[in-house]
This record gives C-alpha cells, structure tokens and sequence, in this order.
C-alpha cells in the first residue's frame, strides 16, 4: 500500500511528531509496504528541495520555501499538492498538532481530491472550542469523509468535543523502537541495584517551554529535596533545550541548586547513557498528549512519575511502572516516596526491565494499516 505521511515538520527538524512520523514510515518500509514524506520542512539551510530525497529507502517530498530558521510554510497547498498526493498514495496520513499550517490545509486538498484519509492528532485540543466551531461553519471539516485517531485517550476526549460526536475517533498509539530502548544487562544496572546509600538520580527529558512546565519542574525538585531527609544523596539532571532553558539555569543558580544540571539537547546514545546512571524519571507536564521519552524511560526499566490526568497513563499504571498523581504535590510527594522506599523502587525498576510495553512498531504499524483499511471502507 503507499501511504503518504503528510506533516508540518521533518527531519531535519527533530520533535516529537517528526520522529514519529519518521519512525512509522521506516517500520512501514521494513513490513514492505510503500511509505512517503510531504512537508514542509526545508531540507537544509539555503537548500529548501533535495530531488529524488529518500530517508533510508522512503521517499522526502519538501513543498518547502528557504525561510529563516527552516520555518515549514508552504505555498504549495492547491494543484501541486493535489497531483503529487494522487500520484503518490492510495491512502493519505496527516499528521497535526494544535497549530498546523501545512497539515490542515493539506487535508482539506486530499478531502477534496477524494482520497481516503487518516489524520492523526499529535496534541490535546482543550479549550479551543470555538475556534473548532468557526472552523466547521467555514469548511464542514466535522463532515469530512476522514478517519480521525489520537495518540492517547486524553487527546481523544477534546478531539470527539471538537468533532461533536459527529465521527468516531480510535487511538492510534505513538510507538518506539523497543530493542533500542532496552535495559542494560545486570552489571551495569539503574542505581536502584546499587547500596541503599548511594545517591538517588532524577531525570527528565523535555522540550524545555512553557507547555511542559519546565519552571514548575524546578519548584518540585526543589520541594522533593526539602522533603527527603538529608542521609539521603539526590542530584537531578534536565535533558533537552528551548526558549525557556536560561530562565530555567538562571532560576537554578538563584535558589543554590547545584545539584540540578541542565545538560542540553542529547541524541537518543547519550540519553540512553544518562538512564544507565539514573533511578526516576518525571514528567511534570499537564498537556502531555502521550509521553514518548517516558516510555522510553519506562522501557530502559526506570520508574516514572507523571500526572494521572496526562496522556502518560496509557502505558503507567500506578505503582506498577511508576507513580501517577494528581497534582504538583502530588509530584513532590512521589519523588520523595522513590527516593526513600528502596524495596518499592526497586520493584518497579524489575517490572519495568523485564514486561515490555505494547508499544513496538510492529503493533503500531499493524493498527495503522486497520486505521486505512477504514479509510479506504469510507470510500
């Protein structure tokens, strides 16, 4: 089958969307089926087109313009975009998120060139309702011939709100490569194996904006060290970047927390290196709409602490693979219970090494294709 991914983002560009895009075409490719990008993405600093682009076998197309900062607007939204999806796919994937310049328009040409669609919502879509509402007076999107998914139940809820209950809308999961993330052999375990006194590692790994609360991060840390008595040793580390990192160092550094790092960007190798060290992973944000590095976290065999109300809960359960609260007390509370009850810790760490989530490419590749199966039934 040949499925046209269509998104906003690409590589080079690296976000969540983008690389899971990226992953299921590739897991698409490796099953034999015939995947291909759209985007709007440039391909590289004064090159916006590379022809005849592929990404290990799966071919790029870049409706792209050479902007500043590789901004992935597109003018191609009418013909162009219309031929070169009926000529490349029998079923069309779009990918989106809450803002999507090129993704929701290319929608409604695939709508209009009559091609079966899935659309994929990568975001939670809380509190937008009227905007939702002039959308539809404008375009009758609620009545397109689509299949609507979400990466989780909690980004499904605001999503059927949109759509009025007008169409169904199915989880399609956001997926990983499960081997890649998998826990180290016992001799070089996560520190929970290690004595009882040693020093406790937390780690998070975000975008660090406003959307995944990086400053309320810092708040709970710094309430957690409060609350776990001092015997006990406790460093954190911060991996990611974002408009909000120096205000993140600069809060750090007021409050003489040293022992807080703030790493930067690293590549999925280094990340994997840092979990090797580390015993918890937090996720702080309330927006979460699934949670990839937490599941690749809870994959390698760390505990995770989450909000209950985020999309985290579709592979945490509580006091199974980590602890999910209701609040940034909560947070607070479960960082110190991690920190203190050794036997609890490293029962969680063992669940987590030894059951594999559900969430390998192959499940996910095989709910995509049922997903354009309906497409297709729609047509």
């Amino acid at each position: 089958m040949r499925v046209a991914h269509v998104s906003d983002c690409y590589l080079p560009r690296t976000g969540g969307i983008e690389l899971q895009v990226r992953g299921l075409s590739q897991a698409q490719h490796a099953a034999g089926e015939s995947p291909s990008i759209i985007t709007a993405t440039p391909a590289a600093r004064g090159r916006a087109v590379i022809d005849h682009e592929t990404d290990n076998g799966v071919p790029i197309h870049r409706l792209a313009l050479d902007l500043p900062g590789g901004l992935p607007i597109s003018p191609y939204l009418g013909n162009r975009l219309r031929n070169l999806l009926v000529d490349t796919a029998d079923v069309v994937h779009v990918h989106g998120g809450l803002v999507s310049v090129f993704a929701w328009p290319a929608l409604r040409t695939a709508v209009r060139a009559g091609l079966p669609v899935v659309v994929s919502v990568h975001s939670v879509w809380s509190g937008w309702s009227g905007s939702f509402s002039a959308a539809h007076a404008v375009s009758g999107w609620r009545n397109w011939p689509v299949v609507w998914t979400t990466v989780s139940e909690v980004a499904a809820g605001p999503l059927r709100a949109a759509l009025k209950d007008k169409q169904e809308v199915q989880v399609l999961h956001n997926g990983i490569d499960l081997g890649g993330w998998q826990p180290p052999t016992p001799d070089t375990a996560p520190n929970s194996t290690r004595e009882a006194c040693s020093e406790i590692v937390i780690v998070a790994v975000a975008r660090l904006a406003v959307r995944k609360r990086g400053m309320a991060l810092v708040d709970i840390l710094e309430r957690a060290r409060q609350a776990i008595p001092e015997r006990h040793k406790v460093s954190a580390i911060l991996i990611g970047d974002g408009p909000d990192r120096g205000r993140i160092e600069r809060s750090l550094a007021r409050r003489n927390m040293s022992w807080v790092r703030c790493v930067g960007w690293q590549d999925h190798h280094q990340i994997r290196e840092h979990y090797a060290k580390s015993d918890i992973f937090i996720s702080p944000s309330r927006l979460e709409s699934f949670g990839i590095a937490a599941l690749e976290a809870r994959t390698f065999g760390l505990p995770v602490v989450a909000l209950a109300s985020s999309g985290v809960n579709e592979f945490i359960t509580d006091h199974v693979e980590g602890l999910l609260v209701d609040d940034d007390d909560g947070l607070v509370h479960a960082l110190a219970e991690l920190t203190t009850n050794t036997p609890l810790r490293e029962k969680i760490t063992e669940h987590n090494r030894t059951v594999k989530p559900p969430f390998g490419w192959d499940a996910i590749v095989d709910k995509a294709d049922a997903c354009y199966q309906d497409a297709i039934a729609l047509h």
